[in-house]
């Protein structure tokens, strides 16, 4: 079937429209197939902050990143196994991302997000819905409206996924033309830049944002099992020969401030606690990022993820056969160099 200009336009237009309505299930369903096709011997998971917090570009060797907004552990191992699974290549590396509140975190549980995130994205995935108990049908063309007569569905369907396919491919990386990190940053309703509030304003942020993640703390059947996860992810990947490097990426001097501090000491206990070594790394010892460098409270805008990429990069060319930890903070000196 031929179309004219105005209608291969009007068939762009549903594409995008897709894409964007789908944005995270494209974005991932485009990395596996990179995956499968191309390989690549790092993958890193994990929640916003990983998905913020990485310039594929600036490794020696790109990494495929299955980062997404409002992630938790479960899902993260589900994007190893998967992952590990279809590999064109031999992973060598697994850089798994922790916010401070995630040993304490499901989405399947969520009402909200659960509800949101489950049908239309890991249920495809994985075809699990874990806790989650509600429908997990979903149609991720019901937002397309359209002249079928003229556009089949068969039709715009071939091209909604092609065109995803082929724009997240080109890159390879979370945002681009269709999505920025100022447009999907907590910040990006009420307008304006991080680096522009003045000092109060970035405190009151800082302390909603915090109370939502403290609040997390009192799920201990969830903590215990994220624990329990914890411990099997890292015996997939030992049992595979993967090295195992466990990131906490930077947030402001506000969020850290507001933050329970409990939190961190809990996740340094369940590691030290494994029977493999793990290496871990968090950003925040480092003495390397600036007001500059963020989006909002606790996410990295470019400038501030192109920093982070690059300490992960020279992070993995680093080897210690000997020592079971290798902490950010002995890094500095050679952050220096």
């Amino acid at each position: 079937m031929k179309y004219s200009d105005s209608e291969l336009l009007e068939l762009k237009r549903l594409a995008e429209i897709y894409c964007r309505y789908n944005y995270d299930y494209c974005y991932l369903s485009a990395m596996y197939y990179k995956n499968r096709t191309e390989g690549t011997k790092t993958i890193i998971v994990g929640s916003s902050h990983a998905m913020n917090g990485i310039v594929e570009s600036a490794f020696d060797e790109r990494p495929i990143n299955f980062s997404i907004s409002s992630q938790d552990l479960y899902y993260d191992f589900q994007h190893i196994q998967k992952a590990v699974k279809e590999g064109a290549r031999e992973i060598k590396n697994c850089i798994i991302n922790l916010g401070y509140y995630m040993m304490y975190q499901d989405i399947s549980l969520s009402k909200n997000i659960g509800k949101f995130m489950v049908p239309r994205i890991y249920f495809p995935l994985f075809g699990e819905p874990h806790h989650y108990s509600g429908p997990v049908e979903y149609d991720r063309y019901q937002t397309l409206s359209y002249d079928r007569e003229k556009y089949p569905e068969a039709i715009v369907k071939k091209v909604c996924e092609s065109y995803s396919l082929s724009e997240f491919m080109k890159n390879a990386t979370y945002y681009g033309m269709l999505k920025t990190r100022e447009q999907n940053s907590l910040l990006a309703c009420a307008g304006g830049a991080w680096q522009e509030l003045p000092q109060q304003e970035k405190e009151s942020l800082a302390i909603q944002r915090t109370e939502d993640h403290n609040h997390i703390r009192t799920y201990i059947a969830s903590r215990q099992e994220n624990g329990e996860l914890v411990q099997e992810m890292v015996c997939f990947l030992a049992q595979r020969n993967i090295r195992i490097v466990f990131v906490i990426f930077p947030f402001t001097s506000y969020y850290n401030k507001y933050i329970d501090a409990e939190y961190r000491q809990d996740i340094i206990n369940v590691l030290e606690g494994l029977e493999q070594p793990v290496e871990f790394l968090d950003m925040n010892d480092l003495d390397l990022f600036d007001a500059q460098d963020f989006v909002d409270t606790d996410h990295l805008n470019e400038r501030g993820a192109f920093k982070a990429s690059c300490v992960l990069n020279e992070f993995l060319s680093l080897y210690e056969e000997d020592n079971k930890w290798i902490y950010g903070r002995d890094m500095r000196n050679w952050l220096k160099n």
